[in-house]
């Protein structure tokens, strides 16, 4: 069975045990909620249920949720607590949602009400986290901005030096453009859940467009992008977030290899789960440095990122949108061999 399914459960158009009235209300609160039988089968779920991850052949299958209801079931109290539930099969990624279960009828029947006001708290603290992050982040290019139009100022009846500074500060200025875009990314992954308002998404279709968006900067550096093997896989998300990702594993690619190498991409589904990998030739990253390159605005190589234009804020996008997905990213790399990054995410099956 794919994890990302458009649905686990074979709902009833509606439960004949259940009044029109009950699933009128259930359906139009802003919070997901289901309802099951005495033998723990999902006879009623909301829309969103599915992106939750909670149910797997129409029954729920966390052990510490089932154990909450025997609680409720042999109580008869209700029974509120918080969950974190796994966004794939594969990955870190987790999504904290809290429910409230109690009794619906003496037959058996268990209503569960969820809402995901713990994710929103988690967002806050990452935005907060965020936020003194980019205010040491942007002082740089700032600063350099400002330093370098005082030395303009200073220079402005010599022809040769004012050339020199405006080319500064024009670098300065595309890096802080830079930035500022990456920044504005990231804030978008933070506040959006792509499974909310997930759609199919054709990964073919995303890994060309990628392929296409950074053909100009290959080109330039006179590196070969070649597309190796193509299998077809279709998953449940945002488009825009995952053509973003592939786009940032490519230009890193391109950015840390030498002129006259070759970049490698192969899309390969493995039982069920769609494996986008990008091979470069590269200066490759150190041991002591894989585990750290995933975090915001850290760079390997400093020097070479500001040549390049690099932010230090492209692999954790991709980490982020992996995560959102329920995928993961990987990474095999060696100094002086290159790099190769492998974004994981799981499958749905077209109907």
């Amino acid at each position: 069975m794919a994890w990302f399914k458009q649905s686990d459960v074979e709902k009833p158009s509606k439960p004949s045990s259940l009044p029109d009235l009950l699933l009128e209300t259930l359906n139009t609160l802003d919070r997901d909620s289901l309802i099951l039988d005495k033998h723990g089968n999902a006879i009623f779920t909301t829309n969103n249920i599915d992106k939750l991850n909670l149910l797997k052949d129409g029954k729920i299958f966390s052990e510490e949720f089932l154990a909450l209801i025997r609680v409720v079931r042999r109580t008869g109290e209700k029974q509120e607590a918080s969950f974190e539930l796994p966004r794939g099969p594969i990955g870190e990624g987790k999504r904290e949602i809290q429910v409230s279960i109690s009794m619906l009828s003496e037959n058996g029947l268990v209503l569960i009400i969820i809402d995901d006001e713990g994710e929103k708290q988690r967002i806050d603290a990452v935005r907060r986290d965020f936020i003194t992050n980019i205010s040491h982040e942007l002082k740089t290019p700032i600063t350099a901005l400002s330093l370098n139009s005082d030395a303009l100022l200073e220079v402005k009846n010599e022809p040769d030096q004012v050339v020199r500074f405006a080319d500064r500060i024009k670098q300065q200025a595309g890096r802080l453009n830079d930035l500022v875009q990456e920044i504005i990314n990231l804030s978008k992954l933070q506040d959006a859940d792509p499974l909310d308002v997930a759609r199919n998404v054709n990964i073919l279709d995303v890994v060309k467009e990628a392929i296409n968006q950074c053909e100009t900067n290959a080109e330039a550096r006179k590196i070969s992008i070649n597309l190796e093997k193509e299998d077809a896989a279709v998953v449940l998300g945002n488009r825009d977030q995952l053509v973003m990702a592939v786009h940032n594993l490519i230009e890193n690619a391109i950015n840390y290899s030498s002129q006259g190498t070759n970049v490698t991409i192969v899309v390969e589904v493995n039982e069920e789960i769609v494996e986008i990998t990008v091979k470069d030739q590269g200066i490759g990253i150190a041991q002591s440095e894989i585990d750290r390159i995933f975090e915001r605005f850290y760079r390997v190589d400093p020097a070479r990122s500001r040549a390049t234009g690099g932010t230090g804020l492209g692999l954790s996008i991709v980490k982020h949108v992996a995560q959102n997905h329920g995928g993961e990213i990987k990474v095999w790399s060696a100094p002086g061999v290159g790099s190769t990054f492998s974004l994981r995410l799981p499958m749905i099956q077209e109907n």
